[in-house]
């Protein structure tokens, strides 16, 4: 009996010296992969730009209110063509013609037309983007002159994004290589192959912006913008 106890102890201690020796070969053959954020960002300025005038002006007939509206865009055009000059692309939009009706003592609508009210609208594209915001500032001012106008924009855009996306991708995925093998060489592990990537939502802010959406931004209020990348990638440990 005493034998088989002897025995019995040393098979115990086979197996537990076997698993103390496996252990750690176990926990780094199955290791998590380590798993870093990369950034690029690079600052940019809009290269292309768009603007849309409103005019409305009324009239006692369709044809008076409409003539009318025609003259306001004229005055509109050639204020553009003043301040872009040929560097520019205007396309009129839709028109609306509306019939506005007489009310009565009561202040109820009657069905004798009042006056007829037109509005027309040009839209403007160009690539002079520091004239584009001098036009916007100068259309409001026709206001004073008694014209009745409205401004949608400017809208500010880079027309090479798909180029500047790839440069940042790459920047992006060696930011994150750099991080991972400094956290692997900081735990005394050797850095493994790429086993996976993915590249966020491009983010194109103000200057200074620390803004971001989940499904990306596209800042077009400003000339100066800030494209920001930021890839996942994920690489395998001890091998």
């Amino acid at each position: 009996m005493r034998v088989f106890f002897i025995c019995l102890s040393a098979v115990c201690a086979l197996i537990i010296s076997a698993v103390i020796v496996a252990k750690p070969w176990v926990t780094i053959h199955h290791a998590e992969p380590i798993v870093v954020k990369g950034y690029a960002e690079r600052p940019v300025s809009a290269d292309a730009g768009s603007l849309t005038a409103y005019v409305t002006t009324t009239g006692q007939t369709n044809a008076e209110a409409y003539e009318s509206a025609g003259e306001a865009l004229k005055k509109v055009q050639a204020l553009s063509t003043g301040i872009l000059g040929a560097d520019i692309e205007s396309v009129e939009l839709p028109t609306s013609v509306q019939s506005v009706a007489k009310l009565n003592a009561a202040g109820k609508k009657t069905n004798v037309v009042d006056f007829y009210q037109v509005s027309r609208s040009l839209r403007f594209n160009t690539k002079n983007v520091t004239g584009l915001e001098k036009l916007g500032r100068a259309l409001y001012d026709l206001n004073a002159d008694g014209m009745r106008i409205e401004v949608s924009g400017p809208s500010f855009f880079v027309s090479d994004l798909d180029g500047i996306k790839l440069e940042l991708v790459k920047e992006a995925t060696s930011n994150g290589k750099e991080r991972a093998q400094i956290m692997a060489d900081s735990s005394g592990e050797k850095l493994g192959p790429l086993v996976a990537a993915r590249q966020g939502v491009i983010q194109i802010t103000k200057k200074n912006s620390t803004e971001t959406e989940s499904w990306g931004i596209y800042d077009t209020e400003t000339i100066d913008k800030v494209v920001k990348l930021v890839v996942t990638v994920e690489y395998q440990i001890g091998r």
